[in-house]
This record gives C-alpha cells, structure tokens and sequence, in this order.
C-alpha cells in the first residue's frame, strides 16, 4: 500500500522543509512519495528535493498544481494537503482510515467539524464565505458537505481516476466534489484541526469566492437558468391571459407580461445551450432537455413554430392596421393587440434563431 501526498506551494521556503519533515514522520509506516508541485519566486523547490521530495516545476494555479501532481502520483491512496502551515499532517492517518478500511473513496477533513484556532480564519470566511458558498453547494448539487473548501483530502486512486477534473484555480476545490458526487463516490468527512497559516496568504476573498461561485453556476444550469426561465414564462403568460380575456384595460400589465415572457423564453434557450455546451465539453451528461434538443430535426421544427408565431403574429399586425386604415388613421383603440402581435412575432424570431444557434452546436454530433 503506497501513499501519494501532494504539496502545492508558492513561495513556501519558510515552512516547506518543517512540513516535509513532519509528513515523513507521520508516514513511517506507510510506503510513501512526497510531491511538490511548484510555482515559487524563493528556493521552495530547492528545499524540497533535497528533503527527497519529487518536485515539479512551474505549475500555476491551485487546480493545475494538483492535476499535474495526480499525473506523476504513484500511491494507490493520494492526499492532498496546503503547503502553508494551516493543516497538521498528523492528521493524515485520519483521513486515510475511511479508506483503508473501505468505507469511503474520498475524505475530507472538515475544519466545522473540527476545531478551527484563534486567527486561523478570517471571521467573514468563517461566518459567511465558506458557510454560504458549502450552502449554495449542498442546494444545488444534493451534498452533505460542511467544508467544501478544506485543503486537506484524501482519495482512493481507483476513484480519482473516475473524475473529470479541468479547473485550473481555486474552484478546483468545488470542482472535485461535485465530480465525485456526480460519478457516486462515497464521501465522508473527518473532523481536522485549522492553524493559522505561516508566511502571507495567497488567497483573495472576493476573486476566489466569486470563482467558486461562479463555477458552481456554471456547472449547473438548470438552476442558474431554466429554473428561473420557467418561473418568468409561467408569470408572463398568466399576466397576458389575464389582461387579453378578463381585464383589457391594464394594458401596463400586458407590456409587464410580454417582457417576462420575452425574457423567460430567452433565458430558457440559454440553459439550454449551456447544457449542451456542458455535454459536449463533458462536465454533465445529457438528460431530457439536451436529448430533445439535441435531436436532427430540432432545427426544422423550430423553424416551423417560429414561422408559425410569426404568421400570427403577423395577421394580429394586419387587422391592427386594418381597423386603423379603416378609421382614417385616427386613433388607435387596438392596442392590446398590437403589443401582442409584437409579442408573437418577436418569440417567433427567438425560436427560429435559437434553433439555428443550438443546431449549429451540435453539428458535428448531428451527423455520427
């Protein structure tokens, strides 16, 4: 049984030689390989090799620093851990018992669950940033996580090679867990001990955040897009309804309601074409929604509806100008249907071009 454990580290000369040291200590009993994986201005790599650690160099960012390790990492179980000083490598054993026993493919060390010392974390990252953005995780991807951004983990090789890992900054950490939940990994999390970090931090609260955040919306965008696209359709169409066949004269809430609708029925071909984008870069796989649309002939039904919304659309134009050619073009008390008419002829153009956009997508696959 051999243990990869992988060091990211910038400019870790003060602690990189302390850290190495107490790794090997804690791993004695282990078959082992220490992995640095480097982007420094200071002799952090120089240390490194002559702790005997193996050292790859020029690696930027915190994602790609672990990508490139998980390609020379040799151990069948492989632990992750920050260079900085804030994780206690004791507590590496913790983290390798769920899987030596075969109760977990992946461990996270939980700081919530542990201990979390005076001036190890900034209170706004312990209070709102880490709780709200494991929160948005845990809505949006069905986890049971309560640190999603912990720097100490453990997985088994066998699993880690079932994950799809791209992400080359901070959201790597996000990334991770979402992959392993989407390929059924069995996750558990240990309770950890946080530090205060040595030397200055390289973290950036509002970019990392946003990051994660944003990665985290990005990878789902059903939530990020045809969730509130339905909701904006389903309020436009009662508020046409309303207006068309019980209350004419709030024209205000026509309008009101054919900008939701307008806006609804965009937002939904955006999630759409974010998932299929999704598919083909292969973050998700496909469901309901991309295999309907995915189809060969999406394009030419679209076509058809589009040009079909567009001929009502059209006719409701001409009797509209046909009342008011008929009054002398005095004034117009048609109105209401003519926002409609509009309304018709401007979804109709949104279909027939979205068809095209998302056929265009999937040309090459149209064809296979």
């Amino acid at each position: 049984m051999r243990v990869s454990v992988i060091l990211p580290t910038k400019d870790e000369e003060g602690n990189i030689r302390d850290l190495i040291d107490r790794c090997k200590k804690i791993l004695d009993n282990f078959e082992y390989e220490i992995i640095v994986v480097d982007d420094s201005n200071d002799r952090t790599p120089e240390i490194a090799e002559s702790m005997g650690a193996k050292v790859v160099r020029n690696v930027k960012g915190y994602g790609n620093a672990y990508i490139e390790g998980f390609k020379v990492a040799k151990g069948d179980y492989i632990v992750m851990l920050d260079a900085d000083g804030s994780y206690d490598p004791c507590e590496i054993p913790k983290l390798l018992e769920p899987l030596i026993r075969g109760d977990a493919d992946f461990v996270i060390g939980s700081r919530f669950k542990g201990k979390i010392m005076p001036k190890a974390m900034p209170w706004h990252h312990r209070y709102i940033g880490n709780p709200l953005l494991t929160k948005i995780m845990n809505a949006l991807f069905k986890t049971k996580i309560t640190d999603a951004h912990s720097g100490m983990r453990a997985i088994k090789r066998e699993a880690l090679l079932k994950l799809s890992l791209k992400c080359p900054g901070m959201e790597f950490a996000s990334e991770m867990i979402i992959e392993a939940v989407r390929k059924g990994l069995r996750i558990v999390e240990v309770p950890i001990t946080y530090y205060p970090r040595k030397g200055k931090s390289k973290l950036r609260s509002f970019r990392d955040g946003w990051r994660h955040l944003r990665f985290m919306l990005l990878y789902s965008p059903t939530a990020l897009f045809v969730i509130p696209s339905l909701a904006l359709l389903t309020a436009g169409i009662i508020l046409i309804t309303y207006v068309l066949l019980l209350d004419p004269i709030r024209t205000h809430s026509l309008v009101l309601g054919s900008l939701l609708t307008v806006l609804g029925l965009q937002t939904f071909f955006f999630g759409v074409v974010s998932k299929i984008y999704s598919v083909e870069i292969g973050l998700t796989k496909e469901d309901r929604i991309t295999k309907f649309f995915s189809r060969y002939s999406v394009l030419e039904e679209g076509i058809l509806v589009g040009l079909i919304l567009l001929s009502i659309g059209f006719a409701v134009g001409y009797y509209v100008f046909k009342v008011w050619y008929e009054s002398g073009f005095g004034q117009l008390n048609q109105l209401n249907m003519a926002i409609l008419s509009f309304l018709l002829m401007t979804i109709g153009i949104q279909i027939i071009l979205n068809s095209l956009f998302i056929s265009s997508l999937r040309l090459r696959t149209s064809y296979e």
